[in-house]
């Protein structure tokens, strides 16, 4: 009888392993309240510009691109930080069926800030020259420094409506960005800044 209950405990316990490392490596299950809370995370990550959270819960080629210049030149972090400082994300809808979210997306309207700024680098710079600059600290100091400073002193909001593609990670869920959707979440500054440095 005492073998009988330990192999039957032995068994139960093998079956509730698997199942949990089942459950584990199904990811992160498609819910409204999951999709919800990935939203809030996506924000709350560009407003600091966490990149690993970035990283994880966001696919957005043009913030690939300024993630992967900001962990070697922290001057990159400062105007991610700078951009998304203001950034507010409201879930309007969510579409389970066809995997979308509905995201009313308010921040600063950086567009005027960003096209100066690119305007005066491409009058300085042929676009060699700038890709060489790109590893010039007293250089990323001095023109990002002066695009954080137009950033801060924008005052105008804009408000637009993007619909964002949730896909299922290992672990999470994933918010896909098209270019609509990063120049919303950036006030338009991601668009201009990837056509000086893209």
């Amino acid at each position: 009888m005492k073998k009988t209950f330990k192999a039957l405990a032995a068994v139960l316990l093998i079956m509730s392993i698997i199942f949990s490392l089942t459950a584990c490596s199904s990811g992160a299950k498609l819910t409204q309240e999951n999709v919800i809370k990935t939203v809030e995370t996506v924000e709350t990550a560009l407003k600091e510009f966490d990149t690993d959270k970035l990283q994880k819960y966001v696919s957005s080629a043009t913030l690939d691109y300024i993630i992967k210049f900001s962990e070697n030149h922290e001057q990159f972090a400062e105007l991610g930080r700078a951009i998304f400082k203001d950034l507010e994300m409201e879930v309007e809808s969510v579409d389970l069926e066809n995997k979308t979210v509905t995201v009313t997306v308010r921040n600063k309207k950086l567009t005027n800030a960003a096209s100066s700024f690119s305007k005066k680098l491409k009058e300085r710079y042929s676009s060699f020259q700038l890709l060489q600059k790109l590893n010039d600290e007293s250089f990323l100091d001095s023109s990002l420094g002066e695009l954080v400073e137009s950033i801060a002193d924008a005052q105008l909001i804009t408000e637009t409506t993007v619909t964002l593609n949730i896909e299922q990670g290992k672990k999470n869920l994933i918010l896909s960005f098209d270019t609509d959707a990063e120049d919303a979440v950036s006030g338009g500054a991601l668009q201009a800044i990837k056509k000086i440095f893209g």
